[in-house]
């Protein structure tokens, strides 16, 4: 095959995946793993998931390290200016030493597979969360990102925990009566919140990605029409969108002008979040363009591999996007 393929990896703070793709932009073969942000993760565990993508994704293709021309993405941990890519470049390098590696953020990446554009602001929300955006000058900027203890505003760690101490009030009558104290323990296998206390605190298994699962908790509970559990979804959406305009206004994109989309498993929940995340971002900039990633991180990675490779990306637009869905 000679190389001809392209690695594409997106790791984030509770999966990683990567995907063996042509230059002609036919996927080859997938892979998946665990966490890779280097900054949260056991190193080992970076390391072993990192390691485990890829070379599923190069098993799955039927080719070896001589067929790829170079392994591109991001990973969670990495920030915006590429702060710590050498050292997550490195761990890559010792399993494929003979492949050039190229990485950046998530929120690099999640800007590029979601807008057809070099300009706009992107929302990135998974386990973690934060906001990218550039100008027409090239000039990039974040907001956000500060990680679960000092902000992720909007993430599903920072939904999760909002609806665990909602639960938390309302079973002692401090707050409002709401279906997540019932939901709640099912999550962890126990039987009610006191015991979720229990496990929370003293389970050492029950990690931040661990936690992080209780947003699909909150956002079932809202779709069943729980007003907590809506309020908190809502409260997650307008978060997002503050950093959207945060950025926006900080790069002095003009108002008429601002493109806006957004990436990762949170904004799966759909209207409970793009619904007050669009509509803050309206009461801002009413003429702005709020379009549907166009293509995820892993996409993103793709396009940047082609950038360092010098193709023609728009060539494979489009085959890539149907290969991708």
């Amino acid at each position: 095959m000679g190389r001809d393929i392209i690695i594409a990896i997106d790791g984030g703070g509770t999966h990683t995946t990567a995907v063996a793709v042509t230059s002609k932009g036919e996927i080859m073969g997938r892979g998946s793993s665990g966490p890779a942000n280097h900054v949260l993760a056991p190193i080992e565990v970076v390391r072993a998931s990192l390691r485990e993508a890829i070379a599923e994704s190069m098993k799955s293709a039927g080719i070896g390290p001589a067929d790829v021309q170079i392994i591109a993405g991001d990973t969670a941990g990495i920030g915006y200016l590429r702060e710590g890519a050498d050292y997550v470049e490195g761990i890559i390098s010792e399993y494929f030493p003979e492949v050039p590696v190229f990485l950046v953020g998530d929120m690099v990446a999640g800007f590029f597979g979601a807008l057809p554009y070099e300009w706009g602001v992107v929302a990135t929300a998974g386990t973690g969360s934060t906001v990218y955006g550039r100008n027409r000058q090239g000039e990039g900027l974040q907001a956000g990102g500060w990680g679960h203890i000092l902000g992720d505003e909007g993430s599903a760690y920072d939904i999760a925990v909002r609806g665990l101490r909602a639960a938390a009030r309302a079973f002692d009558g401090r707050d409002a009566p709401t279906r997540l104290v019932k939901e709640f323990p099912g999550l962890f296998g126990v039987p009610d919140m006191i015991a979720v206390a229990i496990t929370v605190y003293l389970d050492k298994s029950v990690t931040r990605d661990r936690i992080a699962e209780g947003a699909v908790v909150v956002a079932e509970a809202a779709q069943k029409g729980d007003d907590v559990a809506r309020r908190i979804m809502s409260e997650a959406g307008r978060e997002l969108a503050l950093g959207v305009i945060t950025v926006a206004r900080n790069l002095k994109i003009p108002p008429e002008e601002v493109k806006v989309s957004w990436s990762g498993s949170v904004f799966l929940a759909r209207d409970l979040i793009i619904g007050p995340f669009c509509e803050s971002i309206r009461r801002a900039f009413p003429k702005a363009e709020i379009r549907p990633p166009e293509m995820s991180a892993i996409g993103g990675g793709v396009k940047i591999a082609f950038e360092r490779l010098h193709l023609d990306f728009a060539a494979v637009r489009d085959r890539l996007i149907q290969g991708l869905r």
